[in-house]
């Protein structure tokens, strides 16, 4: 019987280390190959405009930084109050059809590809309304990604409150719209955190923003419907060039844009533990 189980715990071990040993090797990749070229550049590597072609210098990303906080901070107006209404309606009315058919479509939303959204963003966005390769075109595409995300992690958030004080609420004559605030009050710490998995999600995101941004990275975007790229952009395009310095801006800023995300996903993980969920 001790050898079944030492077998078997060995197994589970060893499976353990073969799933995490990718995910690590990745990133001891390129937290080396970041670290080696932001030792190089220096704090100008996040200021600076990226090299031309043709020079030996590696730059910065500084403008691509600008297009990823500006895309970013405009899906989320976009996307945070649709998620909070499309969650307080399938939260008060969770046996209606529509309630019932919302959640279905946001889960089917979480697992849609996102580079159909982007090319069809663009398609209608981008093309039919005349938006072309901008900041707004590109938000709106990040909205759609997050939308999901953030809705299913706040109905999740306002589940407890809402099994606490509706039927009360409701015997005491307050309308909906008090319960809604009241629900959405106590569950204000895991809402919270639903807008921070959506962000750190649509951070990193690629496929939507290659049809929907620009490829000319020395570009700072001048309002909502300005060409503008982004850091994910920026690295799929270094990372397949012929020139070593393009190759190494590539490493640097993927390390930055890993950074940002996991510190996104530590505040996440700092809102779990003082109980974001449970407020």
């Amino acid at each position: 019987m001790k050898g079944q189980e030492a077998l078997i715990l060995s197994l589970t071990l060893a499976a353990t280390a073969l799933v995490f040993a990718p995910f690590f090797w990745i990133l001891g990749a390129v937290a080396y190959n970041g670290a080696l070229v932001l030792a190089k550049a220096g704090l100008g590597f996040l200021l600076k405009r990226p090299p031309l072609p043709g020079t030996n210098s590696l730059g910065g990303i500084g403008t691509v930084i600008e297009g990823s906080l500006l895309i970013v901070g405009m899906a989320m107006v976009i996307a945070t109050p649709l998620s909070l209404l499309t969650a307080l309606h399938i939260t008060l009315h969770e046996d209606s059809p529509i309630a019932k058919l919302g959640r279905a479509l946001m889960d089917i939303m979480v697992e849609f590809p996102t580079i159909v959204i982007g090319i069809s963003v663009f398609l209608i966005f981008g093309l039919a309304l005349g938006l072309g390769l901008s900041a707004l075109t590109a938000s709106i595409a990040l909205a759609v990604i997050m939308i999901p995300y953030t809705t299913i992690q706040a109905v999740e958030a306002m589940k407890i409150p809402k099994e606490v004080v509706y039927e009360a609420a409701v015997a005491l004559g307050l309308r909906e719209g008090h319960v809604a605030k009241i629900i959405l009050t106590e569950g204000k710490g895991g809402v919270i955190t639903g807008v921070l998995i959506g962000m750190a999600k649509i951070f990193g995101e690629t496929a939507p923003l290659l049809f929907t941004t620009a490829t000319s990275f020395d570009i700072l975007a001048n309002s909502p419907l300005s060409p503008v790229s982004a850091v994910p952009v920026l690295i799929f395009v270094y990372a397949f060039s012929p020139y070593t310095n393009w190759q190494e801006v590539a490493w640097g800023a993927s390390l930055v844009l890993s950074l940002i995300v996991l510190g996104i996903y530590i505040a996440v993980r700092l809102s779990l533990s003082k109980g974001g969920l449970r407020e």
